[in-house]
């Protein structure tokens, strides 16, 4: 080919590919045209706000009725009597994981919720640490509290002294009811595990049926005298699960508790009746010795498929631990929500309630939004609010894929 041809022949492709370019950028601009349009339609559905909405809304929230779904809560009585009852009590649940993750062994902390030492010698023990952590979220929020509930704006040699006769003079008084009612305007609280002397209406809890780590004969053996039965068939199995559950609904479980992700994946498969049986037999002929985790698990996902059936039996709801974890030490991707999915599919008839809204991988719950049995639990999981990433999923997900109903 001559080089005049070869130089037409390259003018006709440049002439038809910039052709194709003006068309390409003539239909960017139309769409963009388009999408500016149809977003600007969507801000513009409800007319801009009067000017003073944020305090608008901050007092809506504050006199919004509240529950609390989960609560970890010790008798008063008990506390108002307890020798170690001092500025200590303030860091012994979730701060504590930060006051150790800056470097406080387990038994150093242990010593500061003993009354061995006087409330001087704890603070100089415990400052270097807290002046290590202060910044996370949970001991923002300690401090926060002391704050609100004392007027305390920061912890020092001074006001630990000052809490500690706080502390000890407030829980002479009805301070539950205080905190809770007053402050809280909360309608009734869910505690972990056991009910809390005083109004049952007021005061409800949750039950742990923990039949997830039945490894070993004597495990088995001990849960029949627990409950006053001999198990020596997965049909007694069954029969004393049934007879757990329906004696904690006559006594006034409000909700089934599911923390199994400390210990294990939240993936219960739908095991056969004769897979379990296989598995029960397996683990009643070891003896003590207890099974293989993995070759255990077939009989704990039967057995969690049983508690759902009662639950759905008894349209009872139920909580499940998934992302964060209290504690160090845990396996964070044994608790990502997205592993109860054919839990989910399955049981659409009953409530499943995921605490902590599974952070850090709560984008995974906008995928189940229209799985009607499942709703979000905040629970401390607010607390996570003050990382830009959790917020944006909050603020920026949730709201748009998720119905009110959450």
């Amino acid at each position: 080919m001559a080089y005049s041809q070869i130089d037409d022949f390259t003018k006709k492709i440049m002439d038809k590919n910039l052709k194709i370019t003006r068309r390409k950028v003539v239909l960017n601009a139309l769409f963009s045209l388009f999408l500016a349009t149809a977003l600007s339609a969507q801000v513009t559905v409800k007319p801009e706000p009067r000017e003073g909405f944020e305090e608008r809304i901050r007092k809506a929230l504050s006199s919004m009725p509240v529950v609390d779904t989960h609560e970890h809560l010790a008798s008063i009585s008990s506390l108002s009597k307890s020798k170690t009852l001092d500025f200590m009590w303030l860091f012994h649940q979730y701060a504590d994981d930060d006051i150790k993750a800056a470097g406080m062994s387990k038994p150093q902390f242990a010593r500061l919720m003993s009354d061995s030492l006087t409330v001087s010698e704890k603070w100089e023990i415990l400052q270097p640490f807290y002046e290590a952590s202060f910044n996370t979220a949970y001991n923002r929020v300690t401090l926060l509290s002391v704050d609100h509930l004392f007027g305390v704006k920061e912890f020092n040699e001074k006001t630990v002294h000052l809490l500690t006769d706080k502390l000890r003079e407030v829980y002479q008084t009805d301070w539950y009811h205080t905190v809770l009612r007053d402050k809280c305007n909360i309608q009734f609280v869910i505690n972990d595990s056991k009910p809390i002397p005083g109004n049952p209406d007021f005061f409800r809890y949750t039950t742990r049926f923990d039949y997830f780590q039945l490894d070993s004969r004597a495990k088995i053996e001990q849960l029949g005298k627990e409950h006053g039965t001999a198990i020596s068939t997965l049909d007694d199995l069954n029969a004393t699960l049934r007879k757990h559950f329906e004696n904690e609904v006559k006594s006034g479980l409000t909700t089934i508790k599911n923390s199994s992700a400390y210990y294990r994946s939240l993936y219960y498969e739908d095991v056969s009746r004769e897979r379990a049986e296989e598995v029960f037999r397996e683990v009643m002929a070891g003896g003590e010795a207890p099974l293989d985790p993995d070759a255990a698990k077939p009989l704990a996902d039967y057995m969690m498929h049983r508690v759902l059936d009662l639950a759905r039996e008894y349209q009872k709801p139920v909580q499940i631990h998934t992302g964060l974890q209290a504690g160090d030490g845990n396996y964070i991707m044994n608790s990502n929500p997205a592993l109860l999915a054919n839990l989910f599919l399955k049981y659409r008839d009953v409530k499943f309630v995921l605490f902590l809204e599974g952070i850090p991988m709560a984008v995974n719950l906008e995928a189940w939004q229209r799985i009607s049995g499942m709703c979000i639990s905040t629970c401390a999981g607010y607390i996570s609010f003050h990382l830009p990433t959790v917020k944006g999923i909050f603020t920026n997900g949730w709201k748009l894929f998720l119905p009110t109903k959450f």
